[in-house]
């Protein structure tokens, strides 16, 4: 059963992404929270592409900046992924960390 998890909830992942993406210019919030929902999933399951949402999270402020600003709205599922991607969110570990 573990074994079908996790590609389980890639293709769910993937799924709801490209669909979050296709109605993200639609009037209602929908597609964005149904991209926010796939990224959730896909971050929870790969390193790849946590590593690169926040390598894109570092080279694109604006989209960093929207989702820290969705971040209060959100459930905490998505919180936590919105925290887990953020590029300065290792650097206030460490910071964190390195204190005696």
């Amino acid at each position: 059963m573990k074994r079908l998890k996790r590609p389980i909830k890639l293709a769910v992942g993937w799924l709801f992404f490209l669909i979050g993406l296709i109605s993200a210019p639609l009037p209602l919030p929908l597609g964005q929270l149904l991209a926010l929902i796939g990224l959730s999933l896909l971050v929870s399951e790969s390193y790849m592409i946590c590593m690169f949402t926040r390598k894109l999270r570092r080279n694109f402020p604006l989209v960093s900046r929207m989702m820290d600003r969705i971040k209060p709205f959100v459930p905490g599922f998505l919180k936590s992924t919105i925290e887990d991607t953020d590029p300065r969110h290792l650097s206030q570990v460490a910071l964190i960390q390195d204190r005696p």
